[in-house]
């Protein structure tokens, strides 16, 4: 998030985004990576940080980063759930790209949204990691309908995975613009606080699980409607969101592609 704000800062030098990429040994050489790759066409290969980010320019790099991230953080299966590493981060990414989307297109900063929808489902991380060190990794939650699954995680391990998410990202210190939609999930028409953030959330959730079979005649669901109403969308202009999500999701998978 801060490198993103950074970025986005036009008085920001090229020199101080490449120390600060530098710092992290694994960062800088997936950022050469990506950029040496046919996906941009380079013929010279490049050796250092401030010549990639100089061909391929700060918003290319705002999007590597985000790739980056998503596959050292979020490419890792989830047995108590029955999901594939390839599954989990598809969802993640999906989120956040559809959380970008929708910022956007409410005139809403992109950085915490992105971030919020790529962790939205960090407790499921969390839950099944705690299972793994019990030496417990066999299928207990059967179900990958949301409210389902809540009712499941009740059962089973007496706490969801949106308690387990926030629990951890407000233990981690990150903002509650952050932790407050994911803790709101389950009903964020209820939502007290940040409620634009909830509602950029909630039409990201809804995109990202209806962009790959969108039917435009359908019925829309409440809760789309509702946030689609709290950040001032037309409805109409919903099927320019799927299609936007699409583009997006398709263009980050091509990147995460190459480093998996």
């Amino acid at each position: 998030m801060r490198l993103s704000t950074l970025i986005e800062d036009e008085d920001t030098g090229l020199d101080y985004i490449a120390s600060l990429i530098k710092m992290d040994s694994s960062l800088a050489a997936h950022i050469l990576r990506v950029t040496n790759s046919a996906y941009y066409g380079c013929a010279v290969k490049l050796n250092d940080v401030e010549s990639a980010i100089a061909r391929i320019g700060f918003n290319e790099v705002h999007k590597v980063l985000s790739v980056v991230i998503a596959h050292d953080s979020f490419y890792q299966a989830l047995p108590v759930y029955g999901v594939t590493a390839t599954e989990y981060a598809d969802e993640c990414i999906a989120v956040a790209v559809a959380s970008e989307v929708v910022a956007q297109q409410a005139g809403a900063d992109l950085n915490a949204p992105y971030t919020t929808g790529l962790l939205h489902v960090i407790g499921k991380l969390a839950i099944n990691l705690y299972f793994e060190k019990l030496g417990k990794t066999q299928h207990i939650v059967t179900t990958k309908q949301r409210e389902a699954l809540v009712e499941a995680e009740i059962e089973n391990f007496g706490i969801t995975h949106l308690h387990a998410g926030f629990e951890l990202l407000r233990h981690w210190q990150f903002e509650a613009e952050i932790w407050q939609p994911i803790r709101q999930q389950s009903n964020p028409k209820a939502a007290a606080h940040f409620v634009r953030s909830t509602a950029i959330l909630t039409a990201a959730i809804w995109l990202a699980e209806n962009f790959k079979e969108f039917d435009p005649d359908a019925a829309l669901p409440s809760e789309f409607v509702w946030a689609s109403k709290e950040l001032s969308l037309d409805i109409l202009e919903t099927a320019s969101l799927i299609d936007s999500t699409r583009f997006e999701f398709n263009d980050r998978q091509n990147l995460f592609s190459m480093l998996i």
